[in-house]
């Protein structure tokens, strides 16, 4: 029997604001613009409000680009039930984005998210056409090209086979994307790490695998985002 969602998501409530025993630390967004990146991050179920375990991956990411800044997507994140939250956080990371490209047209923006933030963010950009989901539209160039790098982690929207998909699973998550091509204009700048057994993002049956990726892909989430930014974003 698949874990319950709420015992395994549960666990990363617990280790959110603490990556390899550091407190991560979230600086909201100022009125200037950026000079590096602005990052935007959606936490995963059931975490406290702010960035949750990714917001880890986040500030390695500030540390190296300097003149960045982050910002959480404020939405419940919880689980029961799960799409009218998902749906929120679509609506709530859709006005951010939008703003933010709007407001400062030449800052890089880079979007994380874990779990259903994964979810939520792939659906911000792809659009959402996933069994039991509303509907929505993929993001247009004046977003898209503002876009310098994604990073999904434990996505339940995972669909094998994509050229942007990293790690072990050969499995849709469990609420597999219908329209893959939403995410073309993404694809080059996106990863999506999802690994064998994971019960969200490959329907497996090993929880710890679903909370495992910052541990065990953090570092090459970082590079991936820098090298995206040093190379223009493009």
């Amino acid at each position: 029997m698949v874990p319950s969602p709420v015992v395994a998501l549960g666990f990363l409530g617990v280790l959110q604001g603490v990556v390899d025993g550091k407190v991560v630390v979230v600086e909201r967004r100022q009125a200037a613009c950026a000079t590096g990146v602005h990052m935007i991050v959606a936490r995963a179920s059931t975490e406290r409000p702010g960035t949750g375990v990714i917001g880890g991956v986040a500030s390695n990411i500030q540390a190296q680009i300097p003149g960045s800044d982050i910002e959480a997507v404020d939405y419940p994140a919880t689980l029961s039930p799960y799409p009218p939250s998902q749906q929120a956080g679509v609506t709530a990371m859709t006005k951010l984005v939008q703003d933010y490209a709007a407001a400062c047209p030449q800052t890089k923006m880079v979007l994380l998210g874990y779990s259903q933030g994964a979810h939520v963010t792939a659906d911000v950009l792809c659009g959402a056409s996933e069994d039991g989901f509303t509907a929505t539209q993929p993001q247009g160039a004046d977003v898209t090209d503002k876009i310098a790098a994604v990073v999904l982690m434990g996505d339940p929207s995972h669909v094998n086979g994509q050229p942007f998909n990293q790690g072990t699973s050969q499995k849709d998550g469990m609420f597999p994307r219908q329209n893959t091509a939403g995410c073309d204009a993404v694809a080059g700048k996106m990863v999506s790490f999802c690994n064998t057994g994971d019960p969200y993002c490959d329907r497996g049956r090993n929880v710890q695998v679903h909370l495992r990726y910052v541990q065990s892909d953090g570092d090459k989430a970082t590079q991936f985002v820098v090298s995206q930014f040093n190379r223009g974003g493009a």
